[in-house]
């Protein structure tokens, strides 16, 4: 404009009018120039990233700088602490024990093995004595039985028996049974029981005389000093009649099962831990006729747990 200005209007005029437009032109030029510099200021904000937030000062909002701390990476729970045995205080001066947890005490139970233990001093004994005399019966069930148990019994065994079953004779040496003398073929040397007479004081020794010839063989010695009596008849001649062959030892029983009478086994049973007591003598019988067999395991089973052991005739007094 100012050009176009000068260009058209002369010289002289120009001269005239100049003060008259001066301050227009001097106001156009300072409007302009202002206009740069508030273009020129604008544009760099307007380039620049955004600021980041301002943060906050604790003192100005503490709720708002405990939310801007750190967030740990996982919440894991804390392990609680481990319970362990008390044990004895420390004393004074007494250094601290470890932290380790103790070992246990190992606990014996009674049932922790099928084997019984040893037989320990001042437990109550008893004795069980089986006769054999009649059939083969039960008898291989019974040592079985007692070989488990680990039991020591007392076998009274008659010479005809002997010849029948020589193999469990051996076996009942074997595991360790004490064999007593039952006579050559149970007949009753009173006869009370049988009704034949009685036997006369040399026929009585040779009974067991004559028995004790097929059984020694067989065990390894003599069934002397032990005796049985067939039916347990007695008198008082007995003992004057048969210590001069060396018999000095007659066994007896304070219980008799009754399974020779034809007793179920769970009378047998009943009778038998009923009628229990320290030093008791029981008789039973390994025939078939009888269930003294079926009944042995519970009457273990049942002394057993009323505190009873097991031993032969040789460890009971009755």
């Amino acid at each position: 404009m100012a050009r176009l200005y000068f260009a058209t209007v002369p010289r002289a005029r120009r001269r005239a009018s100049a003060p008259v437009f001066l301050p227009w032109i001097v106001t156009l030029v300072l409007i302009v120039a202002g206009t740069a510099v508030l273009v020129a200021r604008a544009g760099p904000e307007r380039a620049a990233v955004p600021s980041p937030t301002p943060t906050v000062s604790v003192r100005e909002a503490p709720e708002l700088a405990v939310l801007a701390a750190p967030t740990p990476t996982a919440l894991r729970p804390t392990p609680l602490p481990t319970v362990r045995p008390a044990t004895a205080a420390t004393m004074p001066g007494q250094r601290p024990t470890s932290t380790a947890a103790p070992r246990a005490t190992p606990t014996v139970s009674s049932t922790a093995s099928a084997r019984p233990q040893p037989q320990q001093t001042g437990t109550a004994l008893v004795a069980l004595t089986f006769d054999a005399g009649a059939d083969r019966g039960y008898a291989e069930d019974i040592l079985d039985l007692l070989h488990e148990q680990h039991i020591s019994a007392s076998f009274g065994i008659t010479g005809t028996w002997t010849k029948a079953n020589p193999d469990l004779v051996r076996r009942m040496a074997a595991d360790g049974h004490l064999i007593i003398n039952h006579s050559l073929d149970h007949q009753s040397f009173t006869g009370v029981s049988d009704h034949k007479g009685g036997l006369s004081p040399a026929r009585r020794r040779a009974e067991l005389e004559q028995a004790d010839e097929l059984i020694a063989p067989l065990i390894g010695h003599s069934t002397r000093p032990w005796y049985r009596l067939p039916y347990g008849d007695d008198d008082a001649r007995m003992a004057a009649d048969l210590a001069p062959a060396g018999f000095t030892r007659k066994v007896g029983w304070t219980i008799d099962t009754l399974g020779w009478r034809g007793a179920p086994a769970s009378e047998i049973v009943e009778r038998s831990l009923r009628l229990a007591a320290p030093g008791a003598v029981y008789v039973l019988h390994v025939g078939h006729t009888s269930q003294d067999g079926p009944a042995l395991e519970r009457i273990v089973t049942g002394l057993r747990g009323r505190g009873y052991g097991f031993a032969t005739v040789e460890s009971v007094s009755y």
